[in-house]
């Protein structure tokens, strides 16, 4: 008797366990489906625009490692980001891959109702996505016309906390032509300043029935003043999704790089977002010349 009792016991609190089980599985279903996923209501590391490329491959192997702090009402977010450059040929081909490896979020109780989260307090740290290009040369130092560059660019679905809308968990891509050309300005102080434009395509996953894709139209356009050792780098650029729900992101960026012939370089970033992602972006980095390293050691040797 005790026996049978003690066995039923232990179905009922297995069935108990279980029950609460799935009861917190579909609340944490239910959480993440009604996550807008689109720019205007994720964090700023979710969907950003990318970089507004310039038209001409960067040259050195070379590994970032910068600080980032975002700022807008009702977010508060900081991170650190890395990103490593690889030259595949020599002007030709190269291979890029960055990532946010953590970051560092305090969404207060309005953004938190406006963005349907309802799964947590509004502080926490998620990791980021992993973004992996490939970056080709068309055209450059022609006479008469630009130097054309094509990116083609892959988003992992390795970023977490999509419940609070931190990233999307899953995949997508933006590919990028841009064009650009140096002019020189015949001053020992300001010798040349390059002027680009970009345009491409950037698409993404939706949680919608009705539009389970976004294709936006992804823009660009900026100058780079480059002085004798450093770069003042200013770009306008974002991108326009159809479904017109906050995808519509758009922004300016400016940049300031120091470009001496060492092994390290600085960098100090400001951006402002001026529809639908509306952080202040702020950020210092550290640019690191790989090749210039490895000159070193062949030369010590």
């Amino acid at each position: 008797m005790k026996k049978n009792t003690r066995v039923r016991l232990s179905q009922v609190t297995k069935l108990l366990v279980l029950t609460a089980f799935f009861l917190i599985q579909s609340q944490f279903s239910f959480s993440q489906q009604h996550i807008v996923i689109t720019p205007g209501f994720m964090g700023p590391n979710a969907l950003p625009v990318p970089e507004i490329k310039t038209g001409i491959l960067p040259s050195q192997l070379n590994l970032k490692v910068a600080f980032e702090n975002h700022s807008s009402d009702g977010d508060q977010t900081s991170n650190f980001y890395t990103e490593l450059y690889v030259p595949l040929q020599a002007k030709k081909v190269g291979l890029f891959v960055s990532v946010v490896p953590i970051e560092f979020y305090n969404v207060d109780e309005a953004t938190l109702l406006d963005r349907k989260i309802e799964t947590t307090d509004g502080k926490g740290t998620a990791g980021g996505d992993i973004y992996v290009g490939t970056y080709i040369q068309l055209l450059q130092n022609h006479k008469s016309l630009p130097d054309l560059l094509l990116t083609i660019n892959l988003r992992t679905a390795s970023g977490t906390k999509l419940e609070e809308a931190r990233y999307t968990d899953s995949p997508g891509y933006f590919f990028d032509l841009s064009a650009g050309k140096e002019i020189a300005l015949g001053s020992s102080f300001l010798p040349s300043m390059r002027l680009y434009a970009m345009g491409g395509l950037y698409v993404y996953q939706t949680h919608r029935t009705d539009f389970r894709q976004n294709d936006a139209i992804l823009y660009g356009a900026g100058i780079d003043l480059n002085f004798n050792h450093f770069v003042f780098k200013n770009a306008f650029g974002g991108y326009s999704g159809f479904v017109r729900d906050g995808d519509r992101p758009a922004l300016v960026r400016s940049t300031l790089k120091t470009t001496f012939n060492s092994m390290v370089n600085y960098e100090l970033g400001f951006q402002k977002g001026i529809a639908d992602q509306k952080y202040t972006t702020v950020r210092f980095g550290l640019n690191f010349d790989l090749s210039y390293f490895k000159s070193l050691v062949t030369n010590s040797k």
